[in-house]
């Protein structure tokens, strides 16, 4: 697999005139969002359908499968005789929704890319003693994730090789010292990123459940989240902590244990941090109540009235901060932008294909047949999470599973667990398929970032974590239940 940098314009992709398309489908999405003018979800579905046909010298195997399987699903549409036309609406109106989501939540990320507060913060979480090396880093990959998304992958993982390969020769390979702490950082970080997607409306699957089922209590769904986060925390740590003991005893025996590092907590770029997240957290919270949105769609909102503002505080005020902002904010829209064409494809086609494939299940025989109503919740719950893993590990994009899902279990005539549940439910099921499915986003994007193939990240590294993590959900969920 090669490199490529998100944020980057594949060379066949022809950047302006994509910039311009994304930048419509994003500001026709908002408008339809926050007016519901019809006219201007129109045009977000035309531009979602327009953006594979303008860009298709740049689409690789990845996108040109998953398209393909949108037009095999319409295709069964039209075999058996449903309403086609609808049903290609509400697929393409999903699409657009998530694709807009995503590139807004891109911006963040083109946000922090000039953060030198950012690069503080990560640095510093990376310098913690071993003793508490694994929760800062995890709770380092949870706090980025929330800001920035997948940006905090691509974050984290160089200043974790940089800092592991520091006294390294070039060109010397590392040792196996050196080995298992970037093993054991990485790890880290890409499971702290995972939970953030139980709770945080900046997650994607925050920003799809409350679409496809209707009832969700969002403010239950967050707070059940994090405390799912937090318990996944303690299982993450008491994981690391047992598996790497007796490597640790053999350290001390031999005299190899590396001595802690001193580090001082950057304050002001702490603060400056905490600034950012309250601005975002603030203004979405506005929105919400003032347009009467979900928290998801505040957060559309208010995150590109806060990169900008953001940029603007990272000039510098002796060259003109104006002139500067502006020339940043063009070069993100027309240069960052484009990079993310790929990405938008990806989860625009996640969209239909979830959305469109539930429909055509009946989920009223398939319920019957399974005889769900029978079964206790805690069990089609955590089937649930099952479900969005197990296909994780043949392609199926967690997202895609979500989608499919939660569509599916609206579909239902009669719903046999809570529907806040459920959702949680689908969302956990993204959360361990983030680190135990090498076709995840979140593994791709490390992959990519670090060199380490997907496989090694997830099966080889996270398996026996990933399967502690199912069975500690399955209690979870028991108790949940029980209530």
């Amino acid at each position: 697999m090669t490199a490529r940098t998100v944020g980057k314009p594949e060379p066949a992709l022809p950047a302006r005139p994509v910039a311009w398309l994304l930048l419509l489908l994003v500001a026709s999405q908002l408008l339809f969002l926050y007016s519901d003018v019809a006219s201007a979800g129109l045009a977000s579905e035309v531009l979602m359908l327009a953006l594979p046909v303008l860009g298709w010298r740049a689409l690789r195997l990845r996108e040109g499968y998953l398209l393909v399987l949108c037009f095999l699903l319409v295709c069964g549409a039209l075999l058996l005789e449903k309403p086609v036309i609808a049903m290609i609406d509400e697929s393409l109106e999903r699409s657009a929704y998530l694709a807009s989501f995503i590139l807004l939540m891109a911006l963040l990320r083109e946000g922090a890319v000039g953060s030198r507060s950012v690069l503080e913060v990560g640095t510093f979480l990376t310098q913690q003693p071993a003793s508490r090396r694994f929760l800062t880093l995890f709770g380092g990959g949870h706090f980025f994730a929330v800001l920035i998304n997948l940006g905090a992958l691509s974050l984290l993982a160089p200043i974790i090789q940089r800092g592991v390969r520091a006294a390294v020769p070039d060109g010397q390979e590392l040792d196996d010292i050196g080995e298992v702490r970037e093993r054991r950082q990485l790890s880290a970080a890409l499971r702290g990123f995972s939970w953030f997607l139980v709770w945080a409306p900046t997650a994607v699957t925050q920003a799809v459940m409350p679409t496809l089922m209707s009832g969700i209590d969002i403010a239950r769904l967050i707070a059940t989240g994090l405390g799912m986060a937090a318990v996944m925390l303690l299982v993450s740590w008491a994981e690391d902590s047992l598996r790497w003991r007796n490597y640790r005893k053999m350290l001390i025996a031999q005299g190899r244990l590396p001595l802690p590092s001193a580090t001082r907590i950057p304050g002001l770029a702490t603060i400056s941090l905490g600034i950012v997240c309250a601005a975002l957290a603030g203004l979405s919270i506005t929105f919400m109540t003032a347009a009467q949105v979900t928290i998801v769609t505040g957060v559309m909102l208010a995150a590109p009235i806060v990169v900008v503002v953001w940029i603007f505080a990272q000039q510098s005020p002796h060259a003109g901060r104006a002139a500067s902002t502006v020339a940043r904010l063009g070069e993100i829209s027309f240069r960052s932008v484009p990079g993310y064409f790929r990405e938008a494809i990806f989860i625009a086609c996640a969209g239909f294909i979830g959305t469109m494939g539930a429909m055509l299940v009946p989920a009223g025989q398939l319920a019957e047949a399974l005889e769900l109503t029978g079964q206790p919740d805690w069990i089609i719950l955590w089937v649930l999470t099952f479900s969005v893993w197990a296909f994780g590990q043949v392609g199926l994009s967690p997202i895609t599973m979500a989608v499919f899902l939660g569509s599916l279990v609206a579909e239902l005539p009669v719903l046999p667990v809570d529907i806040t549940l459920a959702a949680l439910a689908i969302a956990a099921g993204t959360a361990v398929c983030t680190t135990g499915a090498p076709f995840s986003s979140g593994a791709l994007m490390l992959s990519r970032a670090t060199g380490h193939s997907s496989v090694t990240l997830t099966w080889r590294w996270n398996g026996a974590y990933t399967g502690a993590a199912l069975l500690v959900l399955a209690a979870i969920y028991g108790v949940l239940t029980a209530w």
